[in-house]
């Protein structure tokens, strides 16, 4: 349940005012509107969207709600962004939620809310899809290659394709952060002791030179099969090619955390 109103900043920056306006007034909306979040599921058509939007205002005051911006990538067909979104939790405790959503305004699904309800709720919840895989989209240069090392179960391919400084960070907020190649094969070698690698099925795939960022379908794991969900993960390339970063959302329950 984390909307961040300027989703609607970045749907004007790839040219979608008619789609923008909807988001900011759904009652002026001149084009169909739909999004999908991870507690509300899909929400579609001006009244719905107006009542959630109103809900989501309310409840970002009571949590005292500051959004940070981490990253934008702007490909030809869509963007994504990048915020965590800084909260009060029951106790009193600042938390801070990761959140990435892709824009896409030629899709029936122009809006695609990813995040975990972990740092929310203390637990996973299984999502359905939004979209199918589709087995024409691939990831390019090291990323592909980070993907098919994930595919694997490769752990020595996976921090290859890391430089010296990379970095991965989990769905939750930065105390899970992996950085530099020894961390970085602990993380993988524990992901990878359910027996086998993490197949990613690719279901978009955004580029800007510097940053690609992939929306997929889970469902294995290991030697585990998962029921199939959704998540985006975003790789940032250092100026030696490799990644310099790589984070992820999603909120898939595998075997081994």
């Amino acid at each position: 349940m984390v909307w961040i109103p300027q989703i609607a900043d970045l749907v004007d920056r790839i040219g979608a005012a008619d789609l923008a306006d909807a988001l900011r007034d759904p009652a002026s909306a001149t084009v169909p509107v739909a999004l999908d979040d991870p507690e509300a599921g899909r929400i579609s058509g001006v009244a719905v969207l107006a009542a959630w939007l109103e809900v989501q205002d309310t409840w970002r005051a009571e949590h005292k709600v500051d959004i940070e911006e981490v990253a934008t990538t702007i490909g030809a067909r869509r963007a994504v962004g990048e915020w965590i979104v800084h909260l009060e939790g029951p106790d009193g405790e600042r938390a801070g939620v990761p959140v990435a959503v892709a824009v896409d305004p030629a899709s029936k699904l122009p809006v695609r809310i990813h995040h975990s309800r972990w740092p929310l709720l203390g637990r996973h919840v299984v999502r359905r899809p939004m979209l199918e895989p589709d087995p024409a989209v691939h990831a390019s240069d090291v990323v592909g290659a980070y993907t098919a090392a994930l595919d694997a179960g490769d752990t020595a391919a996976v921090v290859a394709a890391f430089g010296p400084d990379g970095s991965f960070r989990g769905p939750s907020e930065e105390t899970y952060r992996h950085a530099g190649p020894e961390e970085l094969t602990e993380l993988y070698d524990a992901l990878f002791a359910a027996g086998g690698g993490i197949p990613l099925k690719l279901c978009t795939v955004t580029e800007d030179g510097t940053r690609s960022a992939f929306e997929y379908i889970c469902d294995r794991w290991g030697d585990a099969d998962l029921p199939p969900q959704p998540g985006l993960a975003v790789c940032t390339r250092g100026g030696d090619g490799l990644i310099l970063s790589a984070r992820m959302y999603d909120d898939v329950e595998g075997p081994v955390e």
